[in-house]
């Protein structure tokens, strides 16, 4: 990987895009520390924000911040004591930009004292919009066509087996097993 990608979800952004006014849009969740006091969170959600705006950030979409209780217990270092956090203030901004500004807003992210962590995905406009109504995008379902073949065996009723019917049963189910991964 050349040092001007950025490695995002999805793919690699080539941060050297010359004089090309390419933009992409793209989200940022993040975790802010729970030690801030609710009063300071808009304060911080602007600085997020400003770093943004500087960069050319056109805004498409953004959830202020709520606490989550954490999956598992995060550690940051503040201060350069490693503290470990069970809760975080969630929140997420969509935004279009210039690819070659995503270096810049990485190292202002990595930099930013009050994220626990972020996560930095490309996205589209759409699924931003679906995100803003609290629906869901639309998922195609697929139905089978056709046949899809009889079963491979008998249904066999419930009984006793004995060691030596087990052990031949699972080397059937085996040998089965072996053949149908050599045709694929």
């Amino acid at each position: 990987m050349d040092e001007k990608d950025v490695a995002i979800e999805g793919g690699l952004v080539d941060l050297d895009a010359g004089d090309e006014p390419e933009t992409s849009v793209y989200e940022i969740g993040y975790h802010l520390l729970p030690t801030l006091s609710e009063e300071g969170l808009p304060a911080e959600v602007s600085n997020i924000t400003d770093t943004l705006k500087a960069h050319g950030a056109h805004f498409v979409g953004e959830r202020m911040p709520a606490t989550i209780e954490l999956a598992y217990p995060i550690m940051k270092r503040i201060n350069t004591v490693p503290k470990s956090f069970n809760e975080a203030y969630f929140g997420w901004v969509a935004f279009e930009i210039p690819k070659k500004a995503m270096a810049s807003i990485k190292a202002a992210l990595d930099a930013h004292p009050a994220i626990l962590r972020y996560l930095l995905i490309t996205t589209e406009k759409d699924a931003v919009a679906v995100a803003m109504s609290g629906g869901s995008m639309a998922v195609q379902t697929i139905t089978p066509t056709g046949d899809i073949g009889k079963p491979k065996r008998a249904i066999e009723e419930g009984g006793e087996v004995s060691e030596v019917a087990l052990e031949q049963a699972l080397q059937s189910i085996a040998t089965e097993d072996a053949t149908v991964t050599e045709k694929s």
